[in-house]
């Protein structure tokens, strides 16, 4: 009789087996992070308006475009040093095709990621604007285990792309959770200032 696991053994490929180990490590460390995001103290920041929000993000960006920066240096370097220095040369790309397929992806990436960034800056407290470093952070992370899997060999990129995509496909829905419960204008949007403002202390 043959059971159940050893059906979704004769499923899937061992390259599938792969994907799926892979994409669980990387669920894994999510849930991990995210838990760390709610239960640890985090220090406030004073960000009371809406546009201290987004100008924080913005900031933070840079961040994350060091993975861009770090692409076009890598594939740069690549065709120096190789006889791909000649990008149109179709016999020659082969030498300069992993890091350009790295540094397309994280193109990619980064713009999912920064867009989503500056919605939820928009839809955040001041108390809750420490999930913008902890997301820049994160996307960093993913990136250099993206990258590394990739050279090591093609199918271990799955982690870093996991790790990146995940948060922003997250960070999305919940944006558009708020829109639909809230509305597109909210409170930290109808001006400079933040319209909510603390009872009066009873004496």
């Amino acid at each position: 009789m043959v059971t159940k696991s050893e059906k979704d053994e004769k499923k899937y490929t061992r390259e599938q087996r792969m994907v799926l180990n892979y994409r669980n490590m990387a669920f894994i460390f999510l849930f991990c992070f995210t838990m760390a995001g709610f239960c640890i103290p985090f220090p406030k920041l004073h960000l009371p308006t809406l546009l201290d929000r987004v100008v924080f993000t913005l900031r933070w960006l840079i961040v994350s475009l060091v993975t861009i920066c770090t692409g076009v240096v890598v594939v740069g370097n690549t065709r120096f040093k190789t006889s791909a220095i000649n990008p149109l040369d179709p016999e020659e790309r082969k030498y300069a095709e992993l890091p350009q397929r790295y540094l397309q992806n994280t193109l990619e990436q980064f713009t999912l990621h920064s867009f989503s960034l500056f919605a939820l800056s928009t839809y955040l407290s001041e108390e809750n604007m420490h999930w913008i470093p902890l997301l820049v952070a994160l996307f960093v992370i993913a990136r250099v285990v993206f990258f590394v899997g990739y050279f090591i060999e093609p199918i271990k990129r799955i982690p870093g792309f996991v790790l990146t995509f995940l948060p922003t496909l997250a960070v999305g829905g919940y944006c558009l959770y708020c829109m639909c419960v809230y509305g597109v204008q909210t409170p930290h949007s109808t001006g400079t200032e933040s319209s909510w403002h603390p009872p009066p202390a009873r004496h």
